[in-house]
């Protein structure tokens, strides 16, 4: 949010204070203009700025030096870190968190990449990049952290959390791209799932025990007809042992 009209006039006088003591004589017209291209930043970003800029430099203030200094200005990624990333987004596995800016310089590089060119991509990607954060840098926007999905679940957690812990993405706005978490089990579900085990035991062991059965009849059937052929021979069972 912008500054206040208290912290405006604070951080003019920062700034005066600090080319002061760097042993620099500042125009008011200067001073002025400094502190109204930095309204746009967090005004504890500004002070912290200006007191590493006293501690740091050896020579005059100037913006850039305070600019440099302010985490919020340089949330973007470099051009490298940028093309590292886009790299990944070939890959349909692959999970990636990132700004239009870097899909927008990708697309123009993707072309190039395609035909076989990877340095020739990266140089149109870097090129096409830096003209994108040109415009970004114009208006002072914060870096617009997006996801685009792939198809490995795992891979998709891991990225997400990692988003999430940097501060690039809420919580909230990925936990329905992410896997609902495992639900305790209930007594019934233990219940549940012992009578499933049970039914899935008896039809393993099924076909054994019709085997088994299968084995008995026929032996039954088999001393049914040796008794028989005996009785028709005239042959005593007892003769046989009692069988």
């Amino acid at each position: 949010m912008p500054l206040t009209d208290a912290q405006h006039e604070q951080v003019l006088d920062l700034v005066y204070a600090t080319a002061e003591v760097l042993g620099q004589e500042m125009r008011p017209s200067v001073g002025m203009l400094m502190a109204e291209d930095l309204s746009g930043y967090p005004f504890d970003e500004i002070c912290r700025a200006l007191a590493r800029c006293r501690a740091e430099l050896h020579g005059k203030l100037t913006l850039a030096a305070i600019i440099e200094r302010l985490p919020s200005a340089n949330a973007h990624l470099t051009g490298n870190e940028a093309w590292a990333l886009a790299l990944h987004s070939t890959d349909e596995q692959e999970t990636v968190v990132w700004t239009p800016e870097i899909a927008r310089a990708f697309a123009v590089a993707k072309p190039v990449l395609a035909g076989g060119d990877k340095v020739g991509a990266r140089m149109s990607f870097l090129a096409a990049y830096e003209r994108e954060l040109e415009a970004v840098k114009a208006e002072g926007r914060q870096p617009e952290w997006v996801v685009s999905l792939g198809h490995d679940p795992q891979r998709r957690e891991i990225v997400l959390n990692d988003a999430v812990s940097a501060g690039k993405l809420p919580a909230p706005k990925v936990a329905h791209l992410l896997a609902p978490p495992d639900k305790p089990v209930t007594e019934e579900g233990k219940q549940q799932r012992k009578r499933v085990v049970s039914h899935l035991r008896e039809l393993i062991n099924k076909p054994a025990d019709q085997k088994a059965e299968q084995r008995r009849e026929a032996r039954e059937r088999e001393e049914a007809r040796r008794r028989e052929l005996l009785a028709q021979a005239g042959v005593p069972l007892t003769v046989m042992g009692g069988r």
